[in-house]
């Protein structure tokens, strides 16, 4: 069985293998919509770093999903601060 940490980051390699942070579309005030494979149309909320939700079947349960991996990258990314 996999760690928590192995589920995430195996969560972020599909995020990645499905678009990445361009898989995540913002809707405003940290929520992200994401179209899954089969085109079901998932909301995630990027609370803050440690906090993201998935309402998918995965997320319903807090498992990880490539879903809330796609929004919070595409929050990292909309957030980023020039050094």
């Amino acid at each position: 069985m996999k760690t928590y940490q192995e589920q995430v980051s195996s969560r972020f390699a599909a995020a990645k293998i499905n678009g990445g942070a361009s898989a995540a579309q913002p809707r405003g005030n940290g929520r992200y919509t994401v179209t899954g494979r089969a085109g079901d149309r998932y909301t995630c909320f990027v609370i803050d770093l440690d906090n993201v939700k998935c309402d998918c079947r995965a997320g319903q349960f807090d498992k990880p999903c490539w879903h809330a991996a796609a929004a919070f990258l595409r929050h990292i990314a909309d957030h980023q601060v020039a050094a």
